[in-house]
């Protein structure tokens, strides 16, 4: 058989098998499959229904009405303690946080819009599908985390184990790290775990520390590589500009953390929320 036709089979067989190799020896690649199995089970759903009160500032004598409104609202949380303690980006579920501080120009006047959410009938589902009552307990609107403690006391929660993330096992970020996010889909694909592979891309130090991450799910953890914690995603917003999903060190989360395990629930009814200064 011909010499040259032999090394251009070689190579072909090379050039095809190579990434194939390469992706079972890459080391990230493992890393990252060993977060994914050991913390998925973290990732929930939380659902709560929200009412929507509004009021108009500057609307005198104008025909402004804006009924209340409640809808059913779902969005991704982590458990970080065993006990069944759930963090979530607090705008995913109070909508009043994305309306508060509008202004619209009705008949030559500004009118500004406030409003205020009340959160009840508040549920986890963990991931194997069960779905068990649970309590806002304390929200931090700076940092858009919301705290919601599972009701272990339920018929629902008995015999369950929480698969809890620590936060005390974290670590800080370098620019241009490589860094794993958990996530979850919805009912569409069954709420399946999701990976994403990225890296840090920026990091504020003053006057709050604050973590971007491509791809990062609000609600959800970031890992370094080597499994320590990086945060929990939310969302950073000024009013009149972009708003952009951030990783909350997993130092910050905990300080609220230690007071939301102990705090008695939350009220029901939120005040007029504002955006983040």
């Amino acid at each position: 058989m011909n010499s040259s036709f032999l090394a251009r089979a070689a190579l072909a067989a090379m050039t095809f098998l190579f990434p194939l190799l390469a992706c079972g020896d890459d080391p990230l690649a493992a890393a990252a499959r060993r977060i994914f199995d050991e913390k998925k089970d973290s990732v929930v759903w939380v659902s709560v229904v929200a009412k929507v009160s509004f009021s108009a500032e500057g609307a005198k004598d104008l025909p402004v009405n804006l009924p209340d409104r409640e809808d059913k609202f779902e969005a991704l949380g982590t458990i970080i303690d065993r006990s069944g303690l759930v963090v979530a980006a607090l705008n995913q579920l109070d909508p009043s946080r994305n309306i508060s501080g509008r202004e619209f120009r009705v008949g030559g006047n500004t009118v500004k819009i406030e409003a205020a959410a009340t959160l009840k009938e508040v549920k986890v589902t963990l991931a194997d599908g069960l779905e068990i009552p649970a309590e806002l307990v304390m929200r931090d609107s700076d940092l858009d985390l919301a705290f919601i403690r599972i009701k272990t006391s339920s018929k629902e929660a008995q015999g369950v184990t929480f698969t809890a993330l620590d936060l005390k096992a974290s670590g800080p970020a370098q620019l241009g790290e490589e860094v794993v996010t958990l996530s979850r889909m919805d009912e569409t694909l069954y709420r399946a775990p999701t990976l994403i592979r990225a890296q840090v891309t920026t990091l504020t130090r003053k006057p709050r520390e604050f973590v971007r991450v491509l791809g990062a799910t609000q609600g959800c953890p970031a890992f370094l590589m080597d499994g320590r914690i990086l945060g929990i995603a939310v969302s950073r917003s000024l009013r009149n500009k972009s708003t952009q999903t951030v990783i909350v060190p997993a130092g910050d989360v905990m300080e609220i953390a230690d007071q939301a395990r102990s705090a008695a629930p939350a009220p029901e009814k939120t005040p007029a929320a504002k955006t983040a200064q």
